[in-house]
């Protein structure tokens, strides 16, 4: 079952088309109010699903538009069992688990593949109002948030996961100051790289990423001032010296 604010709101607030945010979990831990304050506050589409099935058969959720996924605690042993399909679910955005313990969270964290299936996000749930809204702002922003206790323990931990590529240290073609740039990307600046990359034009990128022509310019502008690049050719020779092995996938595709 699904429960959306977006009719009785909608009259009042103008919704972008590409970017919803999806709870999944029960009503308890999502009120009608979490959601309308969550609208209110960001002016996006909020709606809360109970299961991860209900979200699939929604054909609107399941279209390309961009998604921040929030999955409870209490849907944890179903997340690391069906890792690939949350992930689907949220290609075209972020994935996130929202928690009130720490154990939930360590437990994900150490489980959780992000080689095969990306990274995740941790949304606290018992912080303060203002707390919570600035993470999930982030969320909105592809920021992922990281609580300490985490990044301790991958720290002090010999098994911890792999060091993102973008922290890794730099090969003899991969200078150092244009993989900090990379890394500062978002990960839709990242898609909208790669196919301008392909050389694909801004009308088919709106296409294949379900976002409007106007949004593509908007990242492309903010790519070009974070790579500190003047035009296209430019960014895609940033590309493929920063990624190459996308880049080589990317011209086969």
């Amino acid at each position: 079952m699904s429960y959306s604010l977006q009719d009785d709101a909608r009259s009042q607030i103008e919704y972008p088309e590409e970017l919803s945010i999806i709870f999944i979990g029960k009503e308890l831990f999502y009120s009608d109010q979490t959601l309308r304050s969550v609208q209110t506050e960001f002016g996006v589409r909020a709606e809360r699903f109970d299961h991860l099935e209900d979200v699939l058969a929604k054909s609107s959720v399941a279209s390309s538009a961009e998604r921040i996924i929030v999955v409870d605690q209490m849907m944890l042993d179903e997340l690391l069992a069906r890792p690939a399909d949350y992930a689907k679910v949220a290609e075209n955005g972020c994935l996130a688990f929202a928690y009130r313990k720490k154990s939930p969270a360590r437990i994900l964290f150490e489980h959780w593949d992000r080689t095969s299936f990306g990274n995740i996000g941790y949304l606290p749930m018992n912080v303060a109002p203002d707390v919570w809204r600035a993470i999930l702002r982030l969320l909105m922003h592809e920021e992922l948030h990281l609580p300490c206790f985490l990044a301790d323990s991958m720290a002090a931990s010999p098994g911890a996961p792999e060091v993102p590529i973008e922290k890794q240290p730099a090969t003899r073609t991969r200078s150092p100051d244009k993989l900090l740039q990379y890394a500062k990307l978002t990960r839709r600046e990242k898609q909208v790289l790669r196919l301008v990359s392909k050389g694909q034009s801004n009308k088919t990128i709106a296409t294949r990423l379900g976002i409007t022509e106007h949004t593509v310019k908007l990242h492309m502008h903010n790519v070009s001032g974070k790579i500190d690049v003047s035009n296209r050719t430019e960014a895609a020779h940033f590309y493929f010296e920063v990624a190459p092995n996308e880049a080589r996938s990317a011209a086969v595709g």
